[in-house]
């Protein structure tokens, strides 16, 4: 595995980890959750599925995530996407007429079905894993919390409050990313038709407490798209033993399969 640095066209940083079969297969873009990191687990079992059956792993830290560069960078959806871009353009470089695909759990799946929608873009196929579909209602709610009134306190008095959803260390929500999850409802959003078809598959946990799973099925039926789910398992997709290995198998042979 070898750590790698990506300059963005506004000089921002994207600090990833990468792991090469030789003469790959294809290329990987994996985009982590809310909250996590290129060091999560999920991408350590990409990191050692994906190689063996010959495609490559790009695996990011997201802006205002993860413990390097890319911390720095202020969330944000526009920034967000600009790393996913810069990420697979580095990749098309590198690995010439190589076909790129993405690997995208929870928020990172949210914010790849933005960015397929709204931006010409070079991967082929997506896998969403725990998709944060309705990402926006874990934040703009009709019914606060305590906690969420404390938050929109916050965000009113310094311009910001820190929130931990999914696994590691908070991250910063401002004003402008609280507004970027008011505009940027996915439901209303995405049409990966709309610059030149990207084909998704979605894998989700039955006992999922973080993304209903309701929301997850409504989605997937509304595009049409397919749907695995995983009984007995929550967001991580990790509950058991084997179930991690599973979903990233489902996500290879979805890359393997003729379009």
């Amino acid at each position: 595995m070898e750590s790698l640095k990506i300059t963005k066209p506004d000089q921002h940083i994207i600090s990833c980890l990468k792991e090469i079969p030789e003469n790959p297969r294809g290329i990987v873009i994996a985009i982590h959750g809310f909250s996590s990191s290129k060091e999560c687990a999920t991408y350590q079992t990409l990191f050692r599925k994906m190689p063996a059956a010959g495609y490559g792993v790009i695996g990011i830290d997201l802006p205002g995530h993860g413990f390097e560069e890319s911390q720095q960078e202020t969330l944000s959806i526009e920034g967000g996407k600009n790393s996913i871009e810069a990420a697979e353009q580095y990749a098309a470089g590198q690995y010439l007429g190589l076909p790129l695909f993405y690997f995208a759990s929870s928020f990172g799946a949210y914010l790849t079905g933005l960015y397929v929608s709204t931006r010409p873009h070079l991967g082929r196929k997506a896998f969403f894993r725990s998709a944060a579909v309705n990402m926006p209602e874990l934040f703009v709610k009709k019914n606060p919390t305590e906690q969420d009134r404390k938050n929109l306190a916050a965000l009113e008095e310094k311009g910001y409050f820190d929130a931990n959803i999914e696994t590691s260390k908070p991250v910063r929500i401002t004003r402008e990313m609280y507004h970027d999850f008011e505009m940027n409802d996915l439901f209303r959003t995405f049409d990966p038709s709309a610059f030149g078809g990207t084909a998704v598959k979605m894998a989700h946990g039955a006992e999922d407490a973080v993304i209903d799973p309701r929301a997850a099925e409504r989605f997937a039926a509304q595009f049409q798209i397919p749907i695995s789910f995983f009984e007995n398992e929550g967001h991580s997709l990790s509950d058991h033993p084997g179930t991690a290995d599973r979903v990233a198998e489902l996500a290879i042979a979805f890359y393997d399969a003729d379009d």
